[in-house]
């Protein structure tokens, strides 16, 4: 294949879900994700944009070849993207470019959006112990809990919790 593919990922953080709602990620994930189907004309075409009219703010008037076979079609990704996002990715993109030149090649193409690495719901924990606040013994941990977004991440975080649980089980 002629592209080379990657995936961008931008933290969400607790102040971007207002509320208290233990399910406001979900719903923030559903807004999003509703934004790019009709983005992309309510199909499965992606919307999309190149990286460098992004960090500008210009619109794509047309966009390179894709590996993505539903499509893309162009959309200013910000109109997609909470703005909290949009600022994050941008500035990634900028900070890539500066170390990286050429990372904001003429091709080089965003498509949104791939809308989940971790679990959108964050089970409380201890700061300290790493335990659960309310339920003696429960231990949060990994992906699942939404304390990684990946394989190294869940593992370094397991780590983590367990030397956490032998601590408080006294070995």
């Amino acid at each position: 294949s002629p592209f080379a593919n990657s995936g961008l990922v931008v933290a969400v953080e607790p102040e971007d879900l207002p509320g208290d709602d233990p399910c406001r990620g979900l719903e923030f994930q559903s807004r999003v994700e509703v934004a790019a189907w009709q983005a992309g004309g309510g199909t499965q075409c992606a919307p999309a944009q190149r990286a460098r009219d992004f960090v500008a703010g210009k619109v794509s008037r047309a966009l390179p070849a894709t590996s993505y076979h539903p499509g893309a079609t162009s959309v200013p990704l910000e109109t997609v993207l909470p703005e909290s996002i949009a600022r994050r990715l941008r500035r990634a993109l900028q900070d890539f470019e500066r170390q990286r030149p050429g990372y904001l090649a003429e091709d080089a193409l965003l498509l949104a959006t791939e809308s989940r690495t971790s679990s959108p719901v964050r089970i409380p924990r201890d700061p300290a112990s790493l335990a659960h606040p309310d339920v003696p013994g429960l231990y949060p941990c990994g992906e699942g809990a939404g304390y990684a977004g990946g394989i190294v991440s869940a593992a370094i975080d397991g780590n983590k919790v367990a030397r956490a649980v032998a601590a408080f089980m006294g070995r």
